[in-house]
C-alpha cells in the first residue's frame, strides 16, 4: 500500500535555534554579502514553508484533518511561517540607515509592526512624559510602508542662541492609522547625547486600542492623505 511521506517539521526549539544561526551568519559578513545571506535564507525558508503546506494537505488527506498527523504538520507550517516573518523582519531592519545626529542632539528611530512582523504603516509615533502628556518639542513621525519612523531632535536653542545638551526622560507612544492610541512604553527611553536610539516595537495583533488621547495629539496624528 503506498502512504504518503509527511516531512519532519522542527521542534519551535529547533526552529528558533535553526533561525538565530542563519541570521546570525549573515549579519556577521559585509553589508553586501549580508543582503544577499538573508535574501538567501528567505528563500530557503519560503521553499520549506510551501513544502510543509503541501505535506498538510496530504496528512490531512491520508489520516483525517483530526488527526494528530495533520496537527503535528501544521504546527510545523506555523513555526516555519514565523521563521519567515523573523527573517523578512531582520532584512528590514538591516536595510535602515541610522540618523546623523547632531553634536548636542539625539535620535529616535526604528521599526512597527505587530506580532506577525508584518510592518505598519501610516502609525504615528511621538514622546510622552511620565504623565503621558505630548512632548510637542521633539515633534513626531508616520510609519513608512517598511514600519520604519525617525524623530531626530538637535537640541533645544538657549537664550543666546547656543544648544543644550539634555536627556529628557520620554516614553514612546503611538497611534494607529485612525488616530486611535496603541501603544504608550512602559519604560524611559535610554536616549544619549550625539547618538540615536534604535527601537523596535512589535503591537499584538487585533489588539483594541488604548483608549482616547488628548486633543494635542488627535490634531497631530490624524493620518497623513496617502497620494493618488
Amino acid at each position: 500500500m503506498n502512504t504518503t511521506t509527511i516531512p519532519r517539521g522542527l521542534t519551535p526549539q529547533e526552529a528558533a535555534s535553526e533561525l538565530q544561526s542563519g541570521i546570525s551568519t549573515a549579519l556577521t559578513a559585509t553589508d553586501t554579502v549580508s543582503a544577499t545571506r538573508l535574501s538567501d535564507l528567505t528563500l530557503v525558508h519560503k521553499a520549506r514553508l510551501s513544502q510543509l503546506t503541501r505535506s498538510v494537505k496530504a496528512a490531512t488527506a491520508q489520516y483525517g484533518e483530526a488527526s494528530s498527523q495533520a496537527a503535528k504538520a501544521q504546527a510545523a507550517v506555523t513555526a516555519e511561517h514565523n521563521i519567515v516573518a523573523r527573517v523578512e523582519l531582520v532584512k528590514r531592519r538591516t536595510a535602515l540607515t541610522a540618523p546623523t545626529v547632531s553634536a548636542n542632539g539625539w535620535a529616535v528611530w526604528g521599526l512597527v509592526h505587530d506580532t506577525n512582523s508584518k510592518p505598519l504603516r501610516g502609525y504615528c509615533v511621538f514622546l510622552v512624559d511620565e504623565q503621558k502628556n505630548y512632548q510637542s518639542e521633539y515633534g513626531f513621525a508616520y510609519t513608512d510602508e517598511s514600519g520604519a519612523f525617525t524623530i531626530n531632535f538637535a537640541g533645544a536653542a538657549t537664550a543666546a542662541g547656543q544648544t543644550k545638551a539634555t536627556v529628557p526622560t520620554v516614553f514612546l507612544s503611538i497611534t494607529n492609522a485612525k488616530a486611535q492610541q496603541v501603544f504608550i512604553g512602559s519604560k524611559a527611553l535610554s536616549l544619549t547625547i550625539g547618538s540615536a536610539l534604535y527601537v523596535d516595537t512589535a503591537l499584538p495583533v487585533g489588539a483594541p486600542p488604548l483608549g482616547d488621547i488628548p486633543q494635542e495629539i488627535q490634531r497631530t496624528a490624524v493620518p497623513p492623505p496617502r497620494s493618488v
